[in-house]
């Protein structure tokens, strides 16, 4: 049988990350779109995440439910998996700019969108403001992609984005850009050299 070619999302690099969300400030995706691309999350956990989920002096959000659209209808239900029901951390700058944009709020960070409407507004807001895109549930693959090229922990990087197994993050968010594999050449060489 032929080998089925891996699935390798499209992802963001750190820089095209600095632009969307730079793109997005004011606009009503903007705590939904944080939340995404800084914590990992699935985009039917994302669309469910309520303001009284995060806890911004701890800095955490908490994933409780996910959100779908099953036959024409949202539905509500537990996380995919034990792991999945978890609790993860923010950075400090979505979590100032989550803080400013709580204030009063509560319900759904997407208020009454569904996970279909959030991703088409998505999208078309990027498109209308030229700015970097990917698909909603690639957010997720972007934040576990630069989060391992950032030197994180693989099984950090698996308990935040409340994977089971390892071996998911590794299949998955494991793919080194050149210029890590050049440092690993550089440190290689080192040992190499330094040991005659």
């Amino acid at each position: 049988m032929p080998h089925l070619r891996r699935y390798e999302p499209r992802v963001l690099d750190a820089r095209q990350v600095r632009r969307l969300l730079k793109g997005f400030y004011g606009h009503a995706l903007e705590a939904w779109l944080l939340v995404s691309v800084c914590a990992g999350l699935r985009r039917c956990e994302s669309v469910g995440i309520e303001w009284s989920d995060l806890d911004l002096k701890r800095g955490t959000v908490t994933v409780k439910r996910s959100v779908q659209w099953v036959a024409g209808h949202e539905t509500v239900t537990d996380p995919k998996t034990d792991q999945s029901r978890r609790t993860v951390a923010l950075p400090r700058f979505a979590v100032k700019r989550l803080a400013q944009l709580k204030h009063g709020r509560s319900g759904r960070l997407v208020g009454d969108l569904n996970a279909n409407q959030v991703a088409s507004h998505y999208m078309a807001w990027c498109r209308r403001m030229k700015l970097p895109c990917v698909p909603p549930r690639n957010l997720r693959h972007t934040f576990g992609t630069l989060a391992i090229a950032a030197g994180a922990d693989i099984s950090v990087v698996a308990r935040q984005l409340g994977h089971s197994d390892i071996k998911t993050t590794a299949r998955y968010y494991l793919r080194p850009d050149l210029s890590v594999l050049k440092s690993l050449q550089r440190a290689w060489e080192r040992l190499i050299i330094g040991v005659a």
